[in-house]
């Protein structure tokens, strides 16, 4: 493994609004997630950031392995007391998951930035990223 490697791509990060916002637009494997996840709980101690946006609208696959380590770094997040979402997943990823027979009730969720920033607020809404239809 190249963990320390100046060849492994780097999620790019950005504190906006109190939130750390981890733009994901590269491909996920192994080293990228253990580059990631060492990035962000680094970034999160340093900034002291309320809380995590994973913006995952442009990763355009997503396995089951992979899906575990971004729940995990989203665990992590949380134990480093940032609240942690994830954001703009595709629907062909949401379908793959749902046919892992993943658990994913604990996973908050919000289908745009604007949403996850409007859900963060303090009279925003609580309902962990499920809305209901207005039709």
């Amino acid at each position: 493994m190249i963990h320390d490697s100046a060849e492994v791509p780097r999620v790019p990060m950005q504190l906006t609004s109190g939130c750390l916002v981890a733009s994901i637009q590269i491909d996920l494997n192994d080293e990228v997630l253990f580059r990631f996840k060492r990035d962000l709980l680094e970034e999160i101690r340093l900034t002291q950031t309320r809380a995590v946006l994973l913006d995952v609208s442009g990763v355009d696959i997503m396995d089951r392995v992979e899906f575990e380590a971004i729940r995990e770094i989203m665990r992590m997040s949380r134990l480093m007391g940032a609240r942690s979402m994830l954001v703009g997943m595709k629907a062909e990823i949401a379908c793959s998951l749902m046919d892992f027979d993943l658990d994913l009730r604990q996973i908050e969720t919000a289908l745009t930035l604007d949403r996850a920033f409007q859900q963060l607020q303090p009279n925003g809404d609580n309902n962990g990223g499920r809305h209901e239809s207005t039709r």
